[in-house]
């Protein structure tokens, strides 16, 4: 089985949408969990319209934010493999159907589709890895040097959601789950299949954030990926730039000199860094 886990939040011009795209799915046995994360526009009622036996929905009793979500419908799913998708993305028909029948020629723990990007003017344009099987380093260095960090075009195998538990955060939440599980997975099999199809929604909050809040977020992404390489394999550290990419990330937020104001909204990540990062500069305290 495949599990579907979507996560909706103020999305209701397109849930119905999305969830349909994941019905419409040529492989069969699937389960679509959504998790609704408390929106204040009608995305539950848009999603009580919904019927099919496959679809479970979660709600929370409070916003918990993207990664807690997805942590939440991770945990009540029941397939071995996983695949997720945003509340206003879409999957083509055949998107789960080759992605599956991949992962089980090959005996992958990860398989990476393509990905279609749709622009608010309705212009599309597409991004493909190929057809390859990648094992060893190649894993994560080819995956790095494409630039395209990006989980949800991924069917990834249980196991290593038990190994790397979804990230709580709010925002880049993705990518200090998805490095390690490239690390720690047997092999990563590409096909170029572009069926993720992912909306440029300019009212997302990936789209609104603020310099301060990329460059915070960005640090502490960048410090779990160092914390795991230091735990599993520090020679990764000095083969990738994530050193440099996360004192990068301490120059912009000194650029964007921090008042209270600023700190406020992410006052519970503020303290985290900070205190991660006296860890760093005085390890021995």
């Amino acid at each position: 089985m495949v599990s579907i886990v979507i996560t909706a939040y103020n999305v209701e011009k397109w849930i119905k949408e999305t969830v349909r795209s994941a019905c419409r799915q040529r492989y069969n046995d699937i389960e679509i969990i959504v998790v609704e994360d408390c929106s204040t526009d009608n995305t539950r009622k848009e999603l009580a319209i919904l019927s099919d036996n496959r679809i479970k929905i979660l709600y929370n009793d409070r916003n918990i934010g993207a990664g807690a979500s997805r942590r939440r419908g991770i945990e009540a799913s029941s397939g071995e493999y996983i695949l997720l998708l945003d509340g206003d993305d879409l999957i083509k028909e055949d998107f789960v159907e080759e992605l599956y029948g991949k992962a089980i020629e090959q005996d992958a723990d990860i398989v990476s589709g393509g990905i279609t990007i749709e622009h608010d003017d309705g212009s599309r344009e597409t991004s493909s890895y190929g057809n390859v099987s990648v094992e060893g380093d190649d894993k994560i260095c080819r995956f790095w040097g494409e630039k395209v960090v990006f989980m949800n075009n991924k069917l990834i195998r249980r196991s290593l959601h038990e190994k790397v538990p979804y990230s709580t955060r709010r925002f880049i939440e993705d990518t200090p789950v998805i490095i390690p599980m490239l690390y720690l997975a047997n092999k990563v099999v590409y096909t170029d299949n572009c069926g993720y199809i992912y909306r440029m929604n300019s009212e997302s909050l990936t789209h609104k954030a603020s310099p301060f809040k990329y460059a915070l977020f960005r640090a502490l992404c960048a410090d779990d990926i160092i914390t795991f390489f230091e735990e599993h394999d520090r020679g990764f550290i000095e083969r990738l730039p994530f050193a440099t990419a996360y004192s990068r990330c301490l120059y912009e937020i000194r650029r964007c000199h921090p008042t209270k104001e600023m700190i406020e909204p992410y006052k519970d990540e503020w303290i985290e860094f900070t205190a991660r990062l006296m860890q760093r500069l005085c390890p021995q305290q």
